[in-house]
């Protein structure tokens, strides 16, 4: 048998990298292990929406994909039959300008394969590589752990090996052998009548400045989207069309594209990737059985509709990851990895809805543009307004918090704010008692290895700052930050006694991103996944919640 190792997580796509590289940030030990026998390739999953790109700054993670992702472009619609005149150029999702509580507020196109490239070298920094060729074929588990049955596929040889791991996660796809072996299930729908196939491949003599478009589902339909590569595009046909031809010759593939486009003077280069896909709309009944969870496609399959599916598989793994750690290092007892399928289901189920009404909307696009409304992706798939609302360790000490929607996804409403959603950043805030005195933002404050508490000096009084200070005292060391907010009218600001921050609200973004505040609920603790844990008065609301996630 190997050598013990606390998480084992079967799958190296998006969901399986963001989930190790959160707990190697904790300083977890984790081993990755991947039963292709390379690296993923092509687009897949290429919109990274807001809430996800917050993760990616948590995380580390979102100067690179920034720098190489694009944004979203204006879809080119063209007349047919012809082909080559438009018939409307649309703006799908436009431009959603930053604001201090919001600095990512559009989504940024970047293949699947570059985003996991990029997850995997911000791995290495942690000394944790992915292993290829190497497949979980088999567990059973008990109290203690799980005991995992792997095979190495290697030069046609096969390598048996045990491992015993505390915690498995699957991150194995739809086909999860991880689902599948727990018995979970995974009701849905497969939409048999609308086959599509997609793919990369080189494209020449064709413009880069748009997403390109003819046709309709009713009757031949083609996309071309530029990739951030130069010359690739990503391919997606839909309608009718014989797929075994389509996918298994390359001269019926390019035939079909130039017949469907009429664009004949389109040159073709590599073909990088190529698959046949049918919509599935399915999710399981929990993401989990004692020592064993399931993240992403594993737990939940979406319509490609709306750029949901890969975003929230990253959203299962930045919920779990922190639980994980937590327990770990021995600061929260093992009932809290309950609440990962208690938060995640309710999102996941209204995801569900709004993706499966998209894709019919999109279904009943026109090829001639007269309905590109079947085409707008609204600001809810940003996904800010995703949130735990119902979640039993949460608190949330408003009057009106016990009346607040709860569905788990929701459109972002900055008016109001409670335990549950979103932390907002602030920006321009004036970190003191550091050397230089500089800028910051909320955002660089918080992070998935501690939880921040935000104390407003303004509401709470000096003798309640004393108490809910030795309240956090009792977390296990280096789990909670706090950070004293001094309103921007405070006279002599410097940095004050017993904090880790004192941060000057210069703008009073703290303040205004913050609403509960000025009706006097002057403590706010933010989760390490960015979640707002926590909105209360003073040390008896912080009592109540460090009591129902750590082990005091």
């Amino acid at each position: 048998m190997s050598t013990p190792i606390p998480v084992l997580i079967a799958g190296a796509g998006p969901s399986g990298l963001v989930l190790a590289l959160t707990l190697a940030k904790n300083g977890v030990p984790v081993r990755i292990i991947e039963k292709d026998t390379k690296y993923h390739v092509g687009q897949r999953g290429a919109g990274i929406q807001p809430r996800s790109q917050d993760i990616y700054g948590y995380l580390g993670t979102l100067p690179d994909v920034v720098n190489a992702g694009r944004p979203n472009l204006l879809r080119c619609i063209y007349e047919m039959p012809g082909g080559t005149v438009p018939a409307k150029i649309y703006d799908m999702t436009p431009f959603n300008p930053p604001t201090p509580s919001v600095p990512n507020r559009n989504p940024i196109i970047l293949g699947q394969a570059h985003n996991e490239e990029i997850l995997r070298a911000h791995l290495a920094k942690h000394d944790v590589y992915i292993e290829l060729c190497t497949e979980l074929v088999g567990f059973e588990q008990s109290e203690s752990g799980v005991t995992a049955h792997i095979v190495k596929h290697e030069n046609g040889n096969e390598t048996q090996e045990t491992v015993h791991t505390r915690w498995l996660v699957g991150a194995d796809g739809a086909r999860s052998i991880v689902r599948k072996q727990l018995g979970l299930t995974f009701l849905g729908d497969t939409r048999q009548g609308e086959h599509i196939v997609i793919g990369d491949l080189e494209v020449k003599n064709l413009s880069r400045d748009f997403w390109h478009t003819w046709g309709s589902m009713s009757t031949k339909l083609i996309y071309l989207r530029p990739t951030e590569y130069d010359g690739i595009f990503s391919l997606l046909i839909g309608g009718q069309f014989d797929r075994d031809a389509l996918i298994n010759s390359r001269e019926a593939l390019l035939n079909h594209i130039r017949e469907t486009t009429n664009r004949h003077e389109l040159e073709f280069g590599i073909i990088k990737w190529l698959s046949d896909f049918k919509p599935n709309i399915r999710m399981v009944n929990k993401f989990g059985e004692g020592n064993v969870f399931i993240v992403g496609d594993a737990a939940h399959v979406h319509s490609p509709t709306g750029g949901q599916g890969m975003n929230t598989g990253v959203q299962d793994a930045f919920n779990l990851g922190w639980k994980l750690s937590l327990v770990y290092k021995g600061h929260a007892s093992p009932s809290l990895l309950e609440t990962y399928s208690e938060e995640r289901l309710p999102v996941i189920d209204e995801m569900l809805n709004k993706t499966t009404v998209l894709l019919n909307k999109t279904l009943a696009f026109k090829s001639d543009g007269s309905n590109t409304a079947s085409l707008d992706r609204p600001k809810i798939l940003h996904m800010l307004g995703v949130n735990c609302r119902s979640s039993g360790i949460v608190v949330d000490e408003q009057p009106d918090a016990a009346d607040a929607p709860k569905v788990g996804y929701l459109e972002e409403d900055w008016s109001v704010l409670y335990a549950g959603d979103r932390a907002p950043d602030a920006s321009r805030i004036l970190a003191l008692g550091v050397q230089p005195v500089e800028r910051s933002t909320l955002f660089k404050i918080f992070g998935p290895t501690h939880h921040t508490a935000l104390v407003y000096t303004n509401v709470v009084d000096p003798e309640e700052t004393k108490a809910v200070l030795e309240a956090i005292q009792t977390c296990p060391a280096g789990s909670m930050q706090t950070v004293a907010v001094l309103p921007h009218s405070f006279a002599h600001p410097a940095k004050l006694e017993g904090f880790d921050w004192t941060i000057l609200d210069t703008n009073s973004y703290a303040l205004a991103g913050y609403p509960p505040v000025a009706k006097g609920f002057g403590v706010i603790i933010v989760r390490p996944d960015g979640v707002v844990g926590a909105i209360v008065k003073g040390a008896e609301g912080v009592k109540r919640y460090l009591s129902g996630v750590f082990k005091l």
